[in-house]
Protein backbone atom coordinates (compact mmCIF):
# COMPACT_ATOMS: atom_id res chain seq x y z
CA UNK A 1 0.00 0.00 0.00
CA UNK A 2 1.43 3.36 -1.04
CA UNK A 3 0.33 6.43 0.91
CA UNK A 4 0.59 9.83 -0.75
CA UNK A 5 0.17 13.13 1.10
CA UNK A 6 -0.70 16.23 -0.89
CA UNK A 7 0.51 18.95 1.50
CA UNK A 8 1.39 19.34 5.17
CA UNK A 9 -1.00 21.87 6.73
CA UNK A 10 0.57 24.41 9.08
CA UNK A 11 -1.62 24.84 12.17
CA UNK A 12 -1.43 27.49 14.88
CA UNK A 13 -1.99 26.16 18.41
CA UNK A 14 -3.38 29.19 20.26
CA UNK A 15 -2.45 28.08 23.76
CA UNK A 16 -2.77 30.45 26.73
CA UNK A 17 0.17 28.90 28.56
CA UNK A 18 -0.16 28.68 32.35
CA UNK A 19 3.25 27.46 33.69
CA UNK A 20 1.69 25.80 36.73
CA UNK A 21 -0.68 23.78 34.52
CA UNK A 22 0.50 20.29 33.58
CA UNK A 23 -1.90 20.25 30.65
CA UNK A 24 -0.92 23.66 29.34
CA UNK A 25 2.75 22.78 29.28
CA UNK A 26 2.26 19.42 27.53
CA UNK A 27 -0.63 19.96 25.11
CA UNK A 28 1.63 20.53 22.10
CA UNK A 29 3.30 17.13 22.59
CA UNK A 30 -0.08 15.45 23.13
CA UNK A 31 -1.49 16.93 19.93
CA UNK A 32 1.56 15.92 17.92
CA UNK A 33 1.15 12.37 19.19
CA UNK A 34 -2.58 12.45 18.39
CA UNK A 35 -2.13 13.61 14.80
CA UNK A 36 0.53 10.95 14.28
CA UNK A 37 -1.74 8.27 15.78
CA UNK A 38 -4.58 9.12 13.37
CA UNK A 39 -2.25 9.20 10.37
CA UNK A 40 -2.42 12.94 9.71
CA UNK A 41 0.64 14.92 8.67
CA UNK A 42 0.57 18.48 10.05
CA UNK A 43 3.01 21.05 11.38
CA UNK A 44 1.87 22.66 14.63
CA UNK A 45 3.23 26.03 15.77
CA UNK A 46 2.45 26.94 19.38
CA UNK A 47 1.61 30.57 20.18
CA UNK A 48 1.25 31.69 23.81
CA UNK A 49 -1.73 34.01 23.45
CA UNK A 50 -1.67 34.88 27.17
CA UNK A 51 1.50 36.92 26.57
CA UNK A 52 1.55 37.76 22.88
CA UNK A 53 -1.90 38.54 21.44
CA UNK A 54 -2.37 36.68 18.20
CA UNK A 55 -2.69 39.17 15.35
CA UNK A 56 -4.64 37.10 12.85
CA UNK A 57 -4.77 40.04 10.45
CA UNK A 58 -1.00 39.94 9.90
CA UNK A 59 -0.20 36.30 10.71
CA UNK A 60 -3.34 34.46 9.68
CA UNK A 61 -2.13 33.93 6.13
CA UNK A 62 0.80 31.89 7.51
CA UNK A 63 -1.50 29.15 8.83
CA UNK A 64 -3.92 26.68 7.33
CA UNK A 65 -5.95 26.38 10.51
CA UNK A 66 -6.16 27.06 14.21
CA UNK A 67 -6.44 24.87 17.31
CA UNK A 68 -7.94 26.18 20.54
CA UNK A 69 -6.94 23.67 23.25
CA UNK A 70 -8.12 23.01 26.77
CA UNK A 71 -7.29 25.28 29.69
CA UNK A 72 -7.90 25.45 33.42
CA UNK A 73 -9.56 28.84 32.76
CA UNK A 74 -13.31 29.28 32.53
CA UNK A 75 -14.45 31.03 29.37
CA UNK A 76 -16.76 33.30 31.37
CA UNK A 77 -14.05 34.38 33.87
CA UNK A 78 -13.15 37.59 32.06
CA UNK A 79 -11.94 39.34 35.21
CA UNK A 80 -9.17 36.83 35.96
CA UNK A 81 -8.00 36.12 32.40
CA UNK A 82 -7.36 39.24 30.33
CA UNK A 83 -6.60 37.19 27.19
CA UNK A 84 -10.14 35.80 26.89
CA UNK A 85 -11.75 38.80 25.18
CA UNK A 86 -8.95 39.15 22.57
CA UNK A 87 -9.26 35.41 21.91
CA UNK A 88 -13.00 35.79 21.36
CA UNK A 89 -12.35 38.64 18.91
CA UNK A 90 -9.87 36.44 17.04
CA UNK A 91 -12.43 33.62 16.86
CA UNK A 92 -15.08 35.94 15.45
CA UNK A 93 -12.70 37.20 12.75
CA UNK A 94 -11.62 33.68 11.83
CA UNK A 95 -15.27 32.61 11.74
CA UNK A 96 -16.14 35.51 9.42
CA UNK A 97 -13.34 34.33 7.10
CA UNK A 98 -14.48 30.69 7.49
CA UNK A 99 -11.01 29.63 8.52
CA UNK A 100 -10.67 26.01 9.81
CA UNK A 101 -10.75 25.79 13.62
CA UNK A 102 -10.60 22.89 16.06
CA UNK A 103 -11.76 23.49 19.63
CA UNK A 104 -11.02 21.09 22.48
CA UNK A 105 -12.72 21.35 25.89
CA UNK A 106 -12.06 25.02 26.78
CA UNK A 107 -11.62 25.57 23.04
CA UNK A 108 -15.08 24.08 22.45
CA UNK A 109 -16.45 26.45 25.06
CA UNK A 110 -14.66 29.65 24.01
CA UNK A 111 -15.57 29.18 20.33
CA UNK A 112 -19.22 28.68 21.30
CA UNK A 113 -19.21 31.68 23.64
CA UNK A 114 -17.46 33.95 21.13
CA UNK A 115 -20.09 33.16 18.49
CA UNK A 116 -23.09 33.77 20.73
CA UNK A 117 -23.49 30.56 22.74
CA UNK A 118 -23.54 30.19 26.52
CA UNK A 119 -20.98 28.53 28.80
CA UNK A 120 -21.59 27.85 32.48
CA UNK A 121 -20.55 25.69 35.40
CA UNK A 122 -22.01 22.20 35.15
CA UNK A 123 -24.35 21.77 38.11
CA UNK A 124 -24.11 17.99 37.63
CA UNK A 125 -20.47 18.01 38.69
CA UNK A 126 -17.08 17.35 37.17
CA UNK A 127 -16.60 15.17 34.12
CA UNK A 128 -13.39 13.19 34.48
CA UNK A 129 -11.76 10.24 32.65
CA UNK A 130 -13.76 8.09 30.21
CA UNK A 131 -17.24 9.30 29.31
CA UNK A 132 -19.73 7.82 26.82
CA UNK A 133 -22.12 9.96 24.80
CA UNK A 134 -24.75 9.54 22.10
CA UNK A 135 -23.96 10.62 18.55
CA UNK A 136 -26.77 12.62 16.95
CA UNK A 137 -27.80 12.02 13.30
CA UNK A 138 -25.67 14.84 11.87
CA UNK A 139 -22.69 13.66 13.92
CA UNK A 140 -23.10 10.16 12.50
CA UNK A 141 -23.42 11.60 9.00
CA UNK A 142 -20.16 13.52 9.43
CA UNK A 143 -18.43 10.35 10.59
CA UNK A 144 -18.49 10.35 14.40
CA UNK A 145 -18.42 6.69 15.37
CA UNK A 146 -19.46 4.58 18.33
CA UNK A 147 -16.78 2.96 20.46
CA UNK A 148 -16.01 -0.57 19.23
CA UNK A 149 -18.38 -3.04 20.86
CA UNK A 150 -20.41 -0.31 22.58
CA UNK A 151 -23.64 1.54 21.91
CA UNK A 152 -22.14 5.01 22.24
CA UNK A 153 -19.02 6.98 21.41
CA UNK A 154 -16.49 7.67 24.15
CA UNK A 155 -13.61 9.94 24.99
CA UNK A 156 -11.46 10.96 27.94
CA UNK A 157 -12.57 14.10 29.74
CA UNK A 158 -11.68 16.62 32.40
CA UNK A 159 -14.05 19.57 32.70
CA UNK A 160 -16.24 21.49 35.13
CA UNK A 161 -17.88 23.79 32.58
CA UNK A 162 -20.24 22.97 29.72
CA UNK A 163 -21.72 24.64 26.68
CA UNK A 164 -25.31 24.93 27.83
CA UNK A 165 -26.40 26.62 24.59
CA UNK A 166 -24.66 26.45 21.23
CA UNK A 167 -24.54 29.50 18.95
CA UNK A 168 -27.11 29.51 16.16
CA UNK A 169 -24.39 28.94 13.55
CA UNK A 170 -23.43 25.64 15.20
CA UNK A 171 -25.09 22.23 14.94
CA UNK A 172 -25.01 19.79 17.85
CA UNK A 173 -23.31 16.48 17.02
CA UNK A 174 -23.45 14.56 20.31
CA UNK A 175 -24.97 14.71 23.79
CA UNK A 176 -25.78 12.84 27.00
CA UNK A 177 -27.54 13.50 30.30
CA UNK A 178 -24.41 15.03 31.85
CA UNK A 179 -23.57 17.39 29.01
CA UNK A 180 -25.95 18.74 26.33
CA UNK A 181 -23.26 19.42 23.69
CA UNK A 182 -20.33 17.01 23.44
CA UNK A 183 -19.39 18.12 19.93
CA UNK A 184 -20.46 20.70 17.40
CA UNK A 185 -19.97 21.67 13.78
CA UNK A 186 -19.77 25.40 13.09
CA UNK A 187 -21.12 26.75 9.80
CA UNK A 188 -21.05 30.15 8.15
CA UNK A 189 -24.59 31.02 9.24
CA UNK A 190 -27.56 29.85 11.26
CA UNK A 191 -29.32 28.93 8.02
CA UNK A 192 -26.48 26.66 6.92
CA UNK A 193 -26.42 24.96 10.34
CA UNK A 194 -30.19 24.45 10.30
CA UNK A 195 -30.13 23.06 6.76
CA UNK A 196 -27.33 20.64 7.68
CA UNK A 197 -29.39 19.27 10.56
CA UNK A 198 -32.55 19.02 8.46
CA UNK A 199 -30.86 17.27 5.55
CA UNK A 200 -28.76 14.98 7.71
CA UNK A 201 -25.74 15.83 5.56
CA UNK A 202 -23.79 18.83 4.37
CA UNK A 203 -23.65 20.06 0.82
CA UNK A 204 -20.48 21.44 -0.72
CA UNK A 205 -21.83 24.93 -0.13
CA UNK A 206 -22.49 24.29 3.55
CA UNK A 207 -19.35 22.66 4.86
CA UNK A 208 -18.47 23.25 8.53
CA UNK A 209 -15.28 25.23 9.02
CA UNK A 210 -14.95 24.46 12.73
CA UNK A 211 -15.34 21.30 14.80
CA UNK A 212 -15.49 21.56 18.58
CA UNK A 213 -15.18 18.73 21.11
CA UNK A 214 -15.94 18.84 24.82
CA UNK A 215 -13.70 15.82 25.38
CA UNK A 216 -9.94 15.49 25.02
CA UNK A 217 -8.91 13.12 22.20
CA UNK A 218 -5.29 14.07 22.95
CA UNK A 219 -5.57 12.34 26.35
CA UNK A 220 -5.73 9.05 24.40
CA UNK A 221 -1.99 9.26 23.67
CA UNK A 222 1.01 8.14 25.74
CA UNK A 223 1.75 11.65 27.02
CA UNK A 224 -1.96 12.33 27.39
CA UNK A 225 -2.49 9.33 29.66
CA UNK A 226 0.34 10.49 31.91
CA UNK A 227 -1.00 14.05 31.94
CA UNK A 228 -4.60 13.08 32.77
CA UNK A 229 -3.48 10.66 35.48
CA UNK A 230 -1.39 13.40 37.09
CA UNK A 231 -4.35 15.80 37.03
CA UNK A 232 -6.66 13.21 38.59
CA UNK A 233 -4.17 12.40 41.35
CA UNK A 234 -2.94 15.89 42.14
CA UNK A 235 -6.02 18.02 41.60
CA UNK A 236 -9.04 15.75 42.12
CA UNK A 237 -8.15 12.89 44.48
CA UNK A 238 -7.80 15.17 47.54
CA UNK A 239 -11.38 16.36 46.94
CA UNK A 240 -13.09 13.16 45.81
CA UNK A 241 -11.17 10.37 47.54
CA UNK A 242 -9.23 7.23 46.67
CA UNK A 243 -12.14 5.14 45.40
CA UNK A 244 -13.21 7.91 43.02
CA UNK A 245 -9.63 8.13 41.77
CA UNK A 246 -9.24 4.38 41.24
CA UNK A 247 -12.51 4.13 39.29
CA UNK A 248 -11.43 6.85 36.89
CA UNK A 249 -7.81 5.82 36.58
CA UNK A 250 -9.01 2.39 35.49
CA UNK A 251 -10.57 3.93 32.36
CA UNK A 252 -7.43 5.79 31.22
CA UNK A 253 -5.94 3.84 28.34
CA UNK A 254 -9.11 1.81 27.73
CA UNK A 255 -8.78 0.36 24.22
CA UNK A 256 -12.36 1.07 23.11
CA UNK A 257 -12.25 4.66 24.38
CA UNK A 258 -8.92 5.21 22.64
CA UNK A 259 -10.25 3.80 19.36
CA UNK A 260 -13.36 5.99 19.58
CA UNK A 261 -11.35 9.13 20.40
CA UNK A 262 -8.93 8.52 17.56
CA UNK A 263 -11.78 7.91 15.11
CA UNK A 264 -13.43 11.19 16.12
CA UNK A 265 -10.13 13.07 15.83
CA UNK A 266 -9.53 11.54 12.39
CA UNK A 267 -13.02 12.63 11.32
CA UNK A 268 -12.34 16.20 12.48
CA UNK A 269 -9.08 16.27 10.51
CA UNK A 270 -10.78 14.98 7.35
CA UNK A 271 -13.40 17.73 7.61
CA UNK A 272 -11.03 20.59 8.45
CA UNK A 273 -7.76 19.59 6.75
CA UNK A 274 -8.46 16.80 4.25
CA UNK A 275 -5.09 17.43 2.63
CA UNK A 276 -3.39 16.13 5.81
CA UNK A 277 -4.89 12.66 5.35
CA UNK A 278 -2.99 10.34 3.00
CA UNK A 279 -4.36 9.15 -0.31
CA UNK A 280 -3.99 5.36 -0.40
CA UNK A 281 -3.18 3.69 -3.72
Amino acid sequence: ILRRYTVRPRLALLNPIIPSSTYSMQVLVMLEELFEAVGARVAIVEIDVSKVPFDDASLGHLYDGFIFPGSRASAYDLAQYSWIKPMEETIRRLHAQRRPMLGICFGHQIISQALGGRVELNTKGIGAASCAFDVLPLGACLGLAKAPGRNAAAMLYHHNDIVSQLPTCAANLACNAHCPAHASAVFGSATEARMAVQRGATSSSAKPHAITLQGHPEFSTPTGAICLTAILRECDAPKFGQQWLEEREATVGDAATTASAHAIARTAVKILWPEAVPVTD
